[in-house]
């Protein structure tokens, strides 16, 4: 069996890695969006390890994962700190050929939209809290090749849980603005978060339905609920309620409960 402590170990570092890339103002099209596509990957990556239980489950949510299985996933997260330090030596080469008087500044905060300060800030916590013990040039071919990289480490090692965990972290993303930004950044680097931003934006979508018992669909909260509620108005289209029938289709966020009548 492969070295589950060799795993954690690389999930670790190739986490940290994300963070040691410095951002040019010239080396690429558009920082900001640099910026949040770079952390999407990291989060989706971070999500993948807390799902299988990264550092405590030699197994890796699968008890009947081979050596060769578990051999693999080790030497696909070498594979990403492999572009990690092809991107370093790109970096270099980058400011050794760079022209007189060009800009070669690393993105600083007073460059970035305070939302962008705010997403990205979002996006390394719920990040950093899922690592233990323990920013970028653009290159669209690192993103790419990592994105790869984690869909092997998915497919590999599944976890259901990871689309909740994308939905609790669209959850924690404080605004409107900020949830158009995540969906746009997320799109074709991380689907789970992309869906979860956009059901936070739309709502749910309720059509053709027909009720003729009971029914409670939707999201709903205890009586005691205390909190935010984040996301825009459900959809109904097409519902239809029996006689005697009786149903709620919204969210719930505290109050009577709709079993209780």
């Amino acid at each position: 069996m492969a070295e589950p402590f060799g795993i954690a170990a690389a999930f670790t570092t190739c986490v940290d890695c994300f963070g040691y890339i410095q951002l040019g103002r010239h080396f690429g099209r558009d920082f900001q969006t640099d910026l949040l596509v770079l952390n999407c990957t990291r989060l989706r990556l971070t999500r993948w390890g807390e799902a299988v239980s990264v550092y405590t489950d030699p197994y890796l949510g699968r008890p009947d994962a081979t050596a060769d299985e578990l051999k693999t996933a080790k030497n696909t997260l070498h594979q990403i700190l492999v572009l990690f330090a092809a991107t370093e030596k790109v970096s270099k080469k980058y400011r050794l050929s760079a022209k007189a008087r060009q800009d070669l500044a690393t993105l600083s905060a007073d460059d970035m939209d305070p939302v962008v300060i705010s997403l990205t800030n979002k996006m390394r916590e719920l990040a950093t809290k899922r690592q233990k013990g323990s920013s970028i040039h653009k290159i669209t071919k690192l993103i790419e090749n990592i994105v790869l990289l984690i869909d092997s480490l998915e497919n590999l090692f599944p976890s259901p849980g990871c689309i909740a965990l994308a939905k609790q972290e669209a959850a924690e993303i404080a605004n409107k603005r900020a949830l158009e930004l995540t969906e746009s950044a997320a799109t074709g680097v991380d689907t789970m978060l992309h869906d979860a931003a956009k059901e936070a934006l739309t709502g749910h979508q309720y059509l053709n339905l027909v009720v003729n018992g009971k029914a409670k669909i939707g999201d709903t909260f205890s009586s005691d609920w205390k909190g935010r509620a984040l996301g825009a108005s459900n959809c109904y289209e097409g519902i239809e309620v029996g006689e005697k029938g009786k149903a709620s289709l919204g969210t719930k966020y505290g109050g009577k409960d709709f079993w209780e009548d």
